[in-house]
C-alpha cells in the first residue's frame, strides 16, 4: 500500500508553507498542491524536492478564490464585477447549474494555472483542486485533459468510505462528494490515474488522527490511498492567520493548527508500519503500474 499525505493551499499563506516544511521533516507528509495565485505562492514554490524530507509539488486548480490567470473578458462567467473569482462557493455552484460557464472556460483557466506553475518552477506531480470543484460533472474531465496536456500521471479522486454507520457532519460532507465523484465514467480517466479513495474529508482538524487512519486502511485496504489535509503553523502575532479578503469567507485559518498538531504528534509513523504502508509522493508512483517508478525502488 501506498500513501500520499497531500496539504492542500501551498501559497496561501506564509503559515502553511511552515506547516509543509515542519511536517515534511518530520516526515509526516510527503505531498502538496500549490495554489498558484496564492498571496505566498513564489515564496512556495521554492520548497524543495529533492533530498531528505522532499515533498512532491502539484497543482492546486482553483476557480473559487483571488485573482484568474485569464483575462476576466475570456471567462466572464467565472469572475465578478471586480474581474476576480467570487470567492463563495454556493454563487459559484448556482453559475454552475445554470451553465453561466462552460467545462472549455475551466479548462483555458486551468491550463494557465498549471503554465503558471511551470513559470514558478514547478513541475507538478499531481492536480486537486480548491474545495474539490474539479470533481464537479464536466469538470473532472477538464481537469483530466489538462493533466495529460501537461504529462501529469495523477489526479485527485475523492472517494471516502465512510462507513455507513457515520451521518455527522463530516461523513455527509464526504458523501456528497462520493455522489459527483462516483459519477465519472472509466473513460474521463483515460490515461489519468486516481488515488483508490482518500482519507481526511470526513475526519478533520482534530479528528484527523493516526488510529483513525489505520482503522481506515484495515478496513478499506487501498492500494493507493491519499490523505487530505490542510495544517497550518501561523506565527504568534497573528499577521498570517487571515487571508486575503479577496479569497472569501475561509474556515481553514481555524482548522490550521488543529491539523498541524495532530499531524506532529506521535502514531503516525506506527499507523503505517502496522498496514504496511509506504509514505510517498505522486511522483515517484507509476500511473501504469501503480507501482514504485524503477528510479525510486
Amino acid at each position: 500500500m501506498f500513501v500520499v499525505v497531500n496539504v492542500d493551499d501551498l501559497g496561501l499563506s506564509p503559515a502553511v508553507r511552515r506547516a509543509v516544511e515542519d511536517l515534511a521533516g518530520l516526515s509526516r507528509v510527503s505531498s502538496t498542491t500549490l495554489l498558484v495565485n496564492g498571496p505566498d505562492a513564489r515564496a512556495a514554490a521554492r520548497l524543495s524536492t529533492t533530498g531528505p524530507g522532499s515533498i512532491g509539488v502539484g497543482v492546486h486548480l482553483n476557480i473559487l478564490r483571488g485573482k484568474p490567470e485569464s483575462p476576466a473578458c475570456e471567462i466572464p462567467g467565472l469572475v465578478g464585477p471586480d474581474g476576480m473569482f467570487l470567492g463563495d462557493y454556493v454563487a459559484l455552484f448556482k453559475r454552475y447549474v445554470s451553465r453561466a460557464f462552460t467545462p472549455t472556460d475551466v479548462e483555458r483557466e486551468w491550463t494557465r494555472q498549471v503554465e503558471r506553475a511551470h513559470e514558478m518552477g514547478v513541475m507538478p506531480t499531481h492536480l486537486d483542486s480548491e474545495k474539490h470543484i474539479h470533481v464537479w460533472p464536466g469538470l473532472f474531465e477538464a481537469a483530466c485533459r489538462v493533466a495529460r496536456r501537461f504529462g501529469i500521471g495523477w489526479v485527485r479522486r475523492p472517494v471516502e468510505h465512510v462507513a455507513f454507520s457515520r451521518w455527522d457532519k463530516g461523513a455527509l460532507r464526504a458523501r456528497v462528494l462520493n455522489v459527483f465523484a462516483l459519477a465519472h465514467p472509466p473513460a474521463s480517466r483515460r490515461g489519468v490515474a486516481c488515488p483508490r479513495c482518500v482519507f481526511g474529508i470526513a475526519d478533520q482538524g482534530a479528528d484527523l488522527l493516526p488510529e483513525r487512519l489505520a482503522e481506515y486502511m484495515k478496513r478499506v485496504r487501498p492500494d493507493v490511498l491519499e490523505v487530505v489535509c490542510h495544517p497550518g503553523a501561523p506565527v504568534g502575532d497573528g499577521s498570517d492567520e487571515a487571508p486575503p479578503p479577496e479569497y472569501g469567507p475561509m474556515r481553514i485559518a481555524g482548522q490550521w493548527r488543529a491539523e498541524r498538531d495532530a499531524l506532529a504528534a506521535p502514531g503516525w509513523r506506527e499507523a503505517f508500519a502496522e498496514a504496511g504502508a509506504k509514505l510517498v509522493h505522486y511522483g515517484q508512483l507509476d500511473p501504469a503500474t501503480r507501482g514504485l517508478k524503477a528510479a525510486n525502488r
